[in-house]
């Protein structure tokens, strides 16, 4: 029975603790989209696996905390992670060792004080044990979740609420049955023990795939609809662009005349008529033109239609776009970014007598740099840190779309009203070497 409590134990609680912190790397890796793209060392991971759990037995705090501080080093060369993003995983690291030392800790505590006794020093042993890699496990996940949140992956409540509950509840249930071991301790009940514990880990991980699938469900939707907003906002530009090639062709086929008319006005010594019809038709000739903003053909689209919107609306546009490329980001997150700024800039512009948009978009060394400047007459309502919406219906998501996709690109973004002015200043990061490209 010592070879299973003193021996068994130890090595498959290591051995899920490992594994799991290597999950929870991969995930960190995969949300923050600077894994680069190719095929992950296996190998690696299971000779790094089984020299951590040889040297556990050892009981060298030393040499397990070397090794701890080696693993972000070796997740981030399996999963191919950039060195200069190695960061979240020795957060992790902190995070785990940290709750070990706590739990601990804790228990020398509440063993100190009478209220955690066992009449057992086996049974107290494998108590500590299970209480400590579920709780490792809970804050892999959390840590997991967190980094997510940077990304720009939403995190609802119940995600957290399963993190926390399941591996709480694991402890509670590992803690009652070692409690009734107290009564009968023999290699059955040990034997026993082992496979509920063994069930009750299948459990927590297939809740932990769970809150993934939940998670990833919700990144799918979201881009979902940002491609219908990408198509809605094409498929009416592309419409626009038809009422034109109708109305020129009508202009082409009506231009003999025009031509004609002028001829008349100079004939008749009407100069000065003849220079104001000319003047007219060169007016309907630039309604069938595209104005030219940046190579990039999507914010393009983009940018010509906000223009248009704009201008029915009565607002000065005053928007510079330098020599840049948007290869680094998706074509839903380009439409989402920059359709939602200028969307709520429109809205705000709009309610201003002489309102005006100004927008300048550059590349500065391996970032891109957006800075927006409109008018808003009324100070934005602010709650909890986000601006909201003053259109019925909304609730300020615009704003925090722009906020999700800035911090997905390793970016920032700040917002600011000053005497009747919107503020927008972003910073996203374009320059990720081979993982995401260039701008």
């Amino acid at each position: 029975m010592s070879v299973i409590i003193y021996g068994v134990i130890p090595f498959l609680s290591s051995v899920l603790l490992i594994t799991s912190m290597f999950y929870g790397a991969y995930r960190i890796a995969e949300n923050s989209g600077r894994r680069k793209k190719r095929r992950i060392h296996w190998w690696g991971i299971v000779l790094y696996v089984l020299v951590n759990v040889v040297f556990s037995t050892l009981g060298n705090i030393w040499i397990n905390l070397f090794l701890m501080l080696l693993f972000p080093f070796v997740a981030g060369w399996s999963f191919g992670t950039a060195r200069m993003f190695l960061i979240p995983d020795f957060i992790l690291c902190a995070a785990v060792f940290l709750t070990d030392a706590a739990v601990v800790t804790g228990y020398q505590f509440f063993w100190m004080m009478g209220i955690l006794y066992l009449n057992s020093q086996d049974l107290a042993y494998i108590l500590l044990v299970i209480v400590s890699r579920m709780l490792e496990f809970m804050v892999i996940l959390l840590v997991t979740m967190a980094t997510g949140k940077r990304a720009g992956r939403r995190v609802t409540v119940r995600q957290v609420v399963l993190s926390i509950f399941l591996p709480g509840f694991s402890v509670f249930n590992m803690f009652c049955t070692v409690y009734m071991m107290q009564v009968y301790l023999a290699t059955e009940t040990v034997i026993l023990f082992m496979i509920n514990l063994i069930l009750l880990v299948g459990l927590n991980v297939y809740f932990c795939v769970l809150i993934d699938i939940m998670g990833e469900n919700r990144r799918l939707e979201m881009e979902r609809n940002l491609y219908r907003q990408q198509a809605l906002l094409q498929y009416q530009y592309y419409e626009r662009e038809e009422e034109k090639y109708e109305e020129s062709r009508k202009m082409i086929h009506d231009i003999r005349n025009h031509i004609q008319a002028m001829e008349a006005l100079y004939l008749s010594d009407g100069a000065e008529d003849a220079l104001r019809y000319g003047g007219n038709i060169h007016h309907m000739l630039n309604r069938f033109q595209q104005k030219y903003y940046t190579s990039e053909k999507l914010l393009n689209i983009i940018l010509n239609d906000k223009s248009a919107c704009m201008q029915r609306a009565g607002i000065r546009e005053d928007i510079k776009v330098g020599e840049l490329s948007l290869n680094f980001m998706k074509d839903t997150d380009v439409t989402a970014l920059f359709a939602n700024l200028l969307d709520n800039a429109v809205t705000a512009a709009s309610e201003s007598a002489g309102g005006f948009i100004r927008l300048r978009i550059n590349k500065v060394r391996q970032f891109l740099s957006i800075v927006m400047e409109n008018s808003c007459p009324k100070e934005p309502v602010k709650e909890g840190g986000r601006f909201l919406s003053r259109k019925s219906g909304h609730c300020g998501l615009g704003l925090a779309n722009v906020q999700r996709i800035v911090e997905q690109y390793g970016g920032d973004v700040r917002f600011e009203w000053k005497e009747g002015v919107f503020i927008t200043k972003a910073v996203l990061m374009c320059d990720m070497g081979e993982e995401t490209g260039k701008c």
